[in-house]
């Protein structure tokens, strides 16, 4: 027999497949690649809401699309009297400064929208505030609502 010939019966056939040597098809590792990215970037949730446990009221509202991420997080009293707590991008500060940030951020993002995420146990004046401070240095402000419970019923409660 010559050069690795295989015989069946009478007749003898030599392999016609050599190994292949070299980088192998990248073609589908980066379909694989980008698919995955554009799984995971369409999985993701678009607006991320701080760290800053608060319970948001349940009101129908509708959904606010497209917006840039900066959020300010009131949480209630720790005890009656004392001040509630004013969170800025996760970052605790007093109202004069939140009023400071948001005339330079009217500086630094034209385009920049505020998402107020406060506790339904936090005075409404205190919200109405933070609007007001958004409002004179010309940034766009949203309030964050949770989606209503479908086994309450979702009138106003007296």
């Amino acid at each position: 027999m010559r050069k690795r010939e295989i015989s069946i019966g009478k007749r003898r056939y030599a392999p016609t497949l050599k190994p292949k040597s070299g980088w192998p098809e990248l073609t589908a590792l980066i379909d694989v690649l980008f698919l995955s990215l554009l799984f995971f970037a369409l999985s993701g949730s678009f607006v991320r809401i701080s760290g800053i446990g608060v319970e948001l009221p349940r009101i129908p509202a509708p959904d606010v699309a497209d917006v840039e991420r900066l959020v300010v997080t009131v949480s209630p009293p720790e005890a009656p009297g004392k001040p509630c707590q004013v969170y800025f991008q996760d970052k605790l500060m007093s109202i004069d400064m939140l009023k400071q940030h948001f005339f330079k951020l009217r500086d630094t993002s034209p385009r920049a929208s505020i998402i107020i995420c406060a506790d339904r146990r936090v005075p409404f004046d205190m919200v109405a505030r933070i609007m007001a401070f958004a409002e004179s240095a010309k940034v766009s402000s949203f309030i964050a609502l949770a989606p209503p419970d479908t086994k309450q019923d979702t009138r106003f409660e007296q």
